[in-house]
């Protein structure tokens, strides 16, 4: 077959304002085709040499595996099954990707060539995959304009204020705290939960704390946003101290954007997917059980206080704290939480948010297009399940804040 009868892809690209004109371009744009072999199926894969990279493999729900590769130099992690792992061994450098395609189908009998775009996609950004050939559609789409907003989102992406040495001190506190983590502290930690619940069931009587808002003392709410901060860092701190523990390393831990737009402290302990499963869990409820604690101590003190502001302050700050950390352990609002997590590796289910959004998707498009659908297997069901209720938890709460707003502006 000769080069002009075959597949082409075409691309109709916008020239860069200013930029110089290009072959063939005319009112801004430039037409550009490739033969489709040139795009895909001739590339040659290479995964990164050995000594380049980490891999653990852990046990899902099913006993199947699923593999976790560590990219040592760029410190980022991908998540393969068994099938990716297949390809990840098959591109070697010397296959093309028509006889990965075949090998794949050869092994499991079936075959979607979306499944290799997506591997490859995920296994480049992830920087473990090299692949020597030019990537055609990427270096065309290279000249195209950037959004304001695309500057101003990578702007606040790029907003990551760091502890030098981080890991390497949290070592020395965690050798100093290290009584923190033994058996008679987690009886402590027991009786503190145990003394804040009654706590916190006796002054609920004695009112909501609300009138701290309108004391009119001017050092209240400063004091208060304060001890919410502190509380946000003893959160993190707690997954760094805890991810020591178990004689891993932190990554970072420091201040950035949380999706984007959120100001937060963070600690960085996905080294932890490197450790066993109990351990993950074990460092995902650290954070939250710091939140417990120390709003427990914050109703024991507004409990023992007398009535009045003090103790309507530390009401209203042990009540705060509380409904963050148990939020925070609230695993179905589609969002990567500490309950999320834990339940993540209570399931087995690695990815389960994106699983679930997957599965959900195309479970209701099949069921409004009236289209005949087989039936669910044990882990789909899994999926659409959670995804059912994250989907409820997040109407229940954009519903509820709707109407507390409603309720405010008409009084």
């Amino acid at each position: 077959m000769s080069e002009k009868s075959k597949p082409e892809l075409e691309l109709l690209i916008r020239s860069r304002p200013g930029g110089p004109n290009l072959p063939g371009s005319s009112g801004g744009f430039v037409t550009r085709r490739y033969v489709a072999n040139q795009v895909a199926l001739t590339v040659k894969p290479r995964r990164i040499p050995e000594e380049s990279y980490e891999i653990q493999a852990q046990s899902r729900k099913d006993r199947k595996l699923f593999y976790v590769i560590r990219q040592l130099e760029a410190d980022k992690y991908l998540f393969l099954n068994e099938e990716e792992y297949f390809l990840w061994q098959k591109m070697d450098g010397l296959h093309t990707l028509r006889d990965v395609a075949t090998a794949y189908f050869l092994k499991f009998g079936s075959f979607d060539f979306r499944v290799i775009q997506r591997f490859l996609a995920r296994a480049r950004e992830n920087k473990l995959i090299v692949i020597p050939q030019t990537d055609l559609v990427r270096r065309s789409l290279a000249d195209e304009p950037v959004s304001m907003r695309s500057q101003y989102l990578a702007r606040l992406r790029g907003v990551d204020l760091r502890l030098p040495n981080v890991d390497q001190k949290l070592g020395v506190l965690y050798g100093r705290m290290r009584v923190l983590f033994t058996r008679p502290a987690f009886a402590c930690y027991a009786i503190l939960l145990v003394i804040g619940g009654v706590a916190i069931v006796q002054q609920a009587g004695r009112g909501s704390g609300a009138e701290v808002l309108h004391a009119g003392h001017a050092l209240l709410v400063p004091v208060f946003l304060l001890l919410h901060v502190m509380t946000v860092v003893v959160h993190e701190l707690s997954h760094a101290l805890a991810c020591k523990h178990f004689g891993r390393e932190v990554k970072a831990f420091g201040f950035t954007f949380m999706n984007r737009l959120m100001p937060s402290v963070y600690a960085d302990v996905t080294d932890m997917w490197m450790s066993t499963r109990k351990a993950r869990m074990a460092v995902s409820f650290a954070g939250p059980l710091s939140g417990l604690l120390l709003g427990s101590a914050g109703a024991i003190l507004a409990w023992i206080l007398p009535p009045g502001i003090p103790s309507s302050f530390f009401w209203f700050v042990a009540i705060t704290i509380l409904a963050l950390a148990l939020g925070s352990l609230y695993p179905c609002l589609f969002i990567e939480s500490d309950g999320y997590h834990i339940l993540s590796d209570w399931l087995r289910m690695p990815a389960l948010r994106e699983h679930s959004r997957r599965v959900l998707r195309d479970t209701l498009r099949d069921l409004v297009r009236g289209k005949k659908t087989r039936p669910l297997t044990s882990d789909e069901r899994t999926y659409f399940l959670y995804g059912i209720a994250s989907f409820v938890s997040v109407s229940v709460v954009l519903t509820t804040l709707a109407t507390l707003a409603t309720l405010r502006l008409m009084r």
